[in-house]
């Protein structure tokens, strides 16, 4: 439990950058989806290369985090790793705007993938260590910063095309202030970390022993499990949203859209929050308590009797769902520093494995039904609660 200290001046402006940061480095992974159906026309994609597309991005991230992860720990310099990284991806973007083939926009997402993998195990370890002494807060406040980026850049591109700029152009104009605050990250930030490799070590054994380290943690493999549980939960409950509204209440999708906004703007207002209860209970508290509360407040959508408790439910998923500042100060408080990327990194990875998560769902609900991928979804959930009393106190 983290004694709650005052931001100073220089504090601000930094934990600022690095929230606007995050934003970028979130809003990236979903730059494609607001024009993708200006680029399906443009270049007269299949379904089929649709599909690839969109998963090229996610693909490349799955495979580069945790080796990237432990790169940032072998030599200790996480943002060089993540100002390459970052540049590489707004490069791969901009790229675009000249790219006239599916073959050529398919690599240069992939690579755009890669780059931005690097933001969240070097950006959450540097501000987990440059905020030590108000560590949730900053790292909640931090979060918040990547919520808010999913949520604008979308409505940022819708803007810009509707006023007649190209898809190329749109996607353009959310890259460029990448530079700006890569430029500050690298003014502001240190250069190399803490390490703990060995000079008598062969590069394999020395990636080898940041593995054991983030794997003999008990800690943060739990931490790991539960958010990859959560993640199964989470994702499909507000994936099969819309399904579930229009087969209770047949909603019509303008409030549909009205309801997964007020659940995403929940989750911006509640992450602060969620530093709150992270310094006030502890890691195993905060995390038991909203994993918890997730099960029960999606047991009201799955069962609510009107549209109204169906609204006010969802409302109520959304303020307790992001527990990402709790695993992220967790995971900093109890992991060792040396490994920290490579710990985040190992967990982000692992959470990524969610996207099995709306394959099971639809299945369960082919064969049985909605409500029942929903009941689904709440054990995920509630396993994850489970697994948080596990944690013990480092």
């Amino acid at each position: 439990m983290q004694p709650v200290m005052t931001f100073q001046k220089d504090d601000y402006f930094d934990l600022g950058i690095m929230t606007l940061t995050h934003g970028l480095s979130d809003g990236y992974a979903n730059l494609l989806l607001p024009v993708l159906t200006l680029i399906v026309a443009e270049l007269s994609l299949s379904r089929f290369d649709t599909g690839i597309l969109i998963s090229s991005f996610s693909i490349a991230t799955f495979f580069s985090l945790y080796p990237i992860s432990l790169l940032a720990d072998y030599g200790g310099r996480k943002k060089f790793i993540l100002i390459t990284g970052l540049s590489t991806a707004s490069l791969a973007f901009l790229c675009m705007t000249q790219a006239n083939t599916f073959g050529a926009l398919l690599a240069l997402a992939f690579l755009a993938g890669a780059g931005n993998s690097t933001y969240h195990p070097c950006g959450t370890a540097l501000t987990a260590t440059r905020f030590a002494r108000n560590r949730a807060m900053a790292i909640s406040i931090h979060g918040t910063g990547g919520h808010l980026g999913m949520s604008l850049m979308p409505v940022i591109q819708a803007g810009l095309v509707a006023v007649g700029i190209s898809w190329r152009s749109s996607i353009a104009a959310c890259v460029i202030p990448a530079f700006v605050l890569l430029t500050l990250v690298g003014l502001r930030f240190p250069g190399r970390s803490k390490t703990i490799v060995s000079k008598q070590q062969s590069l394999a054994a020395r990636l080898s022993d940041l593995t054991q380290q983030v794997f003999t943690n008990r800690n943060v493999v739990l931490l790991g499990v539960i958010y990859f549980l959560s993640g199964m939960a989470t994702k499909s409950i507000v994936g099969f949203l819309p399904l579930l509204a229009q087969e209770k209440f047949q909603m019509q999708s303008s409030t549909i859209g009205l309801a997964l906004s007020v659940y995403f703007t929940a989750g911006v207002i509640a992450k602060p929050l969620m530093g709150l209860l992270y310094n006030r209970f502890g890691a195993k508290s905060a995390l038991f308590m909203p994993t918890l509360l997730v099960g029960v407040f999606t047991l009201g959508i799955v069962f609510a009797p009107t549209p109204a408790v169906f609204l006010i439910c969802i409302t109520l998923v959304g303020i307790v769902s992001p527990i990402s500042p709790i695993i992220m100060t967790a995971v900093a408080d109890m992991g060792d520093e040396a490994v920290l990327a490579s710990s985040i990194g190992y967990i982000y990875t692992i959470r990524s494995l969610s996207f099995l998560s709306p394959i099971l769902g639809g299945w369960v609900a082919e064969r049985v039904n909605l409500r029942a991928s929903y009941i689904v979804f709440i054990l995920f959930v509630w396993l994850a609660t489970s697994v948080a009393t596990l944690l013990r106190k480092p």
